[in-house]
């Protein structure tokens, strides 16, 4: 059975709060560039979230992503809202999480030496239809623009 993970808000930049309401469109691309997932909102402001940097150990850019369709993530909803009661962001305002004790985490720490281990961080982050979440040992770059789709 799988671990309900415990969430814990995360914005990486105020921006995300203030300016970005509801992810209606995202695209994600993995390749010589890093892993970039972007999400665009009602207002067409878009957000690309950029994995550039390589990972201590390993290497790459990250030591894992996936994308999960919303029906199967659906155990994550009680988490998403204990996490943003705990925070002093509304519905309606977008924000990410990190995921501390989850399953899909731990499955890599006994790859990784000694400290190392301690570094991974678990992100999520939510999309139109699911979820998309990245396991990594540094926060991505942020990036805010309008766009007209």
């Amino acid at each position: 059975m799988i671990k309900k993970p415990t969430l814990i808000t995360w914005e990486p930049a105020d921006e995300i709060t203030k300016g970005f309401i509801e992810v209606v469109k995202f695209d994600m691309s993995f390749g010589d560039k890093g892993l970039t997932i972007t999400l665009v909102d009602k207002m067409k402001t878009k957000v690309d979230i950029t994995y550039d940097k390589s990972t201590n150990y390993l290497g790459d850019y990250v030591v894992s992503f996936r994308y999960t369709s919303e029906i199967p993530m659906s155990m994550l909803a009680s988490q998403a809202e204990a996490a943003r009661d705990k925070s002093r962001l509304n519905n309606f305002e977008t924000c990410f999480y990190k995921a501390v004790d989850s399953d899909y985490l731990d499955r890599f720490k006994p790859d990784f030496p000694g400290d190392l281990a301690g570094g991974l961080e678990h992100h999520i982050f939510p999309v139109d239809t699911g979820i998309v979440e990245v396991i990594s040992d540094y926060v991505p770059s942020i990036t805010l623009t309008k766009t007209a789709f």
